[in-house]
């Protein structure tokens, strides 16, 4: 009996204390996730590592910041709060910066649409003593609004001139700050063929600085504000942007398409002279070679997110062989207009060789930004496969060029590169690349770098 009465007593007593807020759940969890997985060999070392840099609501956010800008590390932030079945809102808080002084940081917000999904039986042929048939989730498109505020600070960018035909001897370096404030939307409107509308608006502040001792000329000796429009001064930008996206699978998951196209206006109150129009169509085919691909962008997650689903968890860790690869064929396609009197910045034009600002490897032989201008092509090839595990391998190869007038947008004079090495996709973490570059006639170079975002997370706003 006295134990039936003290049994009662600290019932009573528990249902008396204040409720656990979500977010104090939340750490609690993650504490019971280090414990559970540090500390128990090569297995508890890759969990704990998962949890270190990808569970929620702290983790530790690693990642490449921008070519030239070095390896950039910080915190994150992740919570969530659900109002009812329908509607799910995450917030997304990070912060890192490098070895030489380049930093990011911003705040992201996802307001996702999470209606029930239907459940679709799978028929199966079964026998006297087997389990049933399975049940699976249909194919499914959130809805999801954006909105976000970030900056960044990049001590070490270079700029050899517009157009295709310019030299590595005119490399110069600049320094860039931008900050961006707003929001987009996606909206599915046709299920089977994935396709979803896409909209933006964005106000985007930058400036440009010619740094000292930085290994090359600054800017501002090499050029002026004719041979890098926009160099003189920096306007603030009202930009918006519509597009359709349409991600299909055919012929049993063997093709997949990731196509889109976007058209962008960008708006310089103070000064017309920098007001242009851009439009950008990407043609991208995946076809995976036993049905499935490594896990892309997911637009219900943000950059310091990695769920398989709203709500869910990160991916586990591979630990043997299987069966994963794809064969990819791309086609980017950019081109900018300008009135009359009017100019595309040198900082929002594309860029082929090495990787771009967004961390986008194109032509990746080449120097970092090596070629720039308002109009772009690049047709890529690629396969990629694990190995074992976390461990893959991948090869690229690229053609493209840059055009100073749409005119000049062909597939004459095609520029070339070639690259190969090995992955590491490690559950959530942010994929790092290993690869070796050759090819164009100008260098060949090793590349190590990691995405500036989780797998599975959504992009970062585009800095150009």
């Amino acid at each position: 009996m006295r134990f039936t009465i003290l049994g009662v007593l600290l019932l009573a007593s528990a249902t008396a204390l204040p409720q656990e807020s979500q977010l104090a759940a939340d750490f609690r969890h993650e504490h019971q996730d280090l414990a559970d997985s540090c500390g128990k060999g090569l297995k508890g070392f890759m969990a704990c590592a998962q949890t270190l840099f990808t569970d929620h609501p702290l983790h530790i956010a690693v990642g490449s910041i921008a070519p030239q800008n070095g390896f950039g590390a910080g915190l994150a932030f992740v919570t969530h709060y659900t109002p009812n079945e329908k509607w799910r809102l995450s917030w997304d808080f990070d912060a890192i910066g490098s070895s030489n002084a380049s930093w990011r940081a911003g705040g992201y917000m996802k307001i996702i649409h999470t209606p029930p999904i239907q459940i679709v039986p799978v028929v199966v042929a079964t026998t006297p003593g087997s389990k049933p048939p399975k049940s699976k989730l249909a194919v499914h498109q959130y809805t999801v609004f954006n909105l976000y505020a970030q900056g960044i600070g990049l001590n070490k960018l270079f700029y050899y001139g517009e157009g295709p035909n310019t030299t590595p001897a005119g490399q110069s370096v600049f320094s860039e700050q931008q900050a961006i404030v707003g929001g987009s939307g996606i909206v599915p409107v046709f299920q089977p063929l994935a396709l979803a509308l896409y909209g933006e608006i964005n106000g985007r502040f930058v400036t440009i600085g010619s740094p000292q001792n930085q290994g090359a000329p600054p800017i501002g000796t090499l050029y002026d504000n004719a041979t890098a429009p926009g160099l003189a001064t920096q306007p603030g930008f009202a930009q918006f942007g519509e597009g359709i996206r349409m991600n299909p699978n055919f012929f049993h998951d063997h093709l997949q398409l990731n196509y889109q196209f976007t058209f962008q206006q960008f708006v310089a109150p103070s000064n017309s002279t920098y007001s242009f129009r851009r439009w950008t169509a990407d043609f991208g085919h995946v076809f995976p070679l036993y049905g499935k691909t490594p896990p892309g962008p997911r637009a219900f997650n943000g950059p310091d997110q990695c769920a398989t689903a709203p709500g869910g968890k990160c991916p586990p860790i591979s630990y043997s062989i299987n069966r994963q690869g794809a064969i990819g064929i791309r086609v980017l396609l950019t081109e900018s207009i300008a009135d009359a009197g009017s100019v595309v910045p040198f900082y929002f034009q594309p860029t082929l060789g090495g990787s771009d600002i967004n961390g986008g490897s194109y032509l990746a032989s080449y120097n970092d930004y090596r070629f720039r201008a308002p109009n772009l092509l690049l047709i890529r090839e690629s396969f990629e496969h694990s190995i074992w595990g976390p461990f893959g391998v991948n090869f690229v190869a690229d053609q493209g060029k840059v055009a100073l007038t749409r005119g000049n947008v062909n597939f004459s004079n095609l520029t070339h590169s070639f690259a190969g090495g090995f992955t590491i996709r490690a559950g959530g973490l942010p994929v790092v690349y290993f690869l070796f570059a050759w090819g164009g006639g100008e260098s060949s170079h090793n590349i190590v770098s990691a995405d500036t975002s989780l797998l599975g997370g959504s992009a970062r706003p585009s800095l150009f």
